[in-house]
């Protein structure tokens, strides 16, 4: 059985991994809200979600390119509660 992430950070390491690797995801997450947002990742909210995406952009431009950046981003920002 598999049990779907529930904090905020979980949620996006999950959606960014196919593109990062499960490892550099959570990394990620956990880099650009200590960086951008002064938090945790366990305290993040879903109010913190457009910053800490609007951080993630530059990066994920040069991993996978913008047109798929703007898409996963997008889908995010849909699917993350």
């Amino acid at each position: 059985m598999h049990v779907s992430p529930s904090t905020v950070a979980e949620q996006v390491a999950q959606h960014l991994s196919p593109y990062l690797g499960p490892f550099n995801a959570g990394v990620a997450v956990k880099t650009f809200a200590q960086r951008a947002l002064k938090q945790s990742a366990d305290t993040l909210t879903v109010e913190h979600l457009p910053a800490l995406l609007d951080a993630l952009r530059p990066m994920l431009h040069t991993m996978v390119g913008s047109v798929s950046t703007e898409a996963l981003l997008s889908d995010i920002q849909r699917r993350v509660r």
